[in-house]
């Protein structure tokens, strides 16, 4: 048995795991589905103030609080940037990150380092336009494939806003224990920023696996999404 805990990308929450969860559990994993400050239930807590300290501590609060050790950390999208950050806190209590479709940041990058200066204009954008200058709306992409899907008035009610300043903000890697745990990399968008970031992880010596479903494919393809997770290497 593994525990896995899961990180969300921006605009979501804890809830969208929903359709991956039991699949894990199924296979007798522990599951634990995060919510980052301001997100999903704790969207009351949205404000110009959260940092990606705060998203780190969030997760590193989880740790401590609920005792966990040997944990499969995961993170999608800009998740990707807060288990990074995580790990340098918690080293001794992870067995592998996984990046699922996730930012994969280099020492001083951040997150909008990682994505690159079109999408961060385009979120510094809509943050201007109708976030009053520091939260960033839903992007519209979030539910592009899910046009015909059941699912697609569940998703769109949940998502919510995202702190703009956590995306500019850089990680700082320094810690030896951090930069040896194993890790993985799970693409599921056929774009030159995945094809990239999985590229460096297969040369990096990491277990990769590519499937389909899209930037979201919790929502598209959860079963899809379980097996992966639940094939990573002891």
């Amino acid at each position: 048995m593994s525990t896995f805990l899961l990180v969300p990308g921006a605009w979501l929450g804890g809830w969208c795991w929903r359709h991956v969860a039991p699949d894990l559990r199924a296979h007798g994993h522990r599951v634990i589905p995060a919510t980052l400050t301001g997100l999903g239930e704790r969207a009351h807590l949205l404000s110009p103030d959260i940092d990606l300290d705060t998203h780190t501590f969030d997760i590193v609060a989880l740790f401590e609080y609920r005792d966990l050790h040997d944990v499969i950390l995961v993170g999608h999208s800009y998740g990707g940037t807060v288990i990074t950050a995580v790990a340098e806190r918690v080293a001794d209590r992870i067995r592998r990150l996984v990046y699922l479709d996730a930012s994969v940041p280099r020492d001083g990058d951040s997150n909008n380092d990682v994505i690159g200066p079109t999408m961060a204009a385009q979120l510094r954008a809509s943050a201007v336009a109708e976030g009053d200058g520091w939260k960033v709306p839903p992007a519209p992409y979030a539910i592009e494939r899910l046009s015909e899907h059941p699912l697609r008035e569940w998703v769109s009610a949940r998502l919510k806003p995202h702190p703009l300043r956590p995306f500019a903000e850089p990680v700082r890697l320094s810690s030896p224990q951090a930069a040896a745990l194993p890790r993985a990399f799970i693409q599921t968008t056929q774009s030159d920023l995945y094809r990239g970031l999985i590229a460096r992880a297969r040369e990096a010596g990491w277990h990769c696996r590519e499937i389909g479903g899209g930037h979201y494919a919790m929502f598209t393809e959860p079963k899809a999404v379980a097996a992966a997770l639940n094939e990573l290497p002891g």
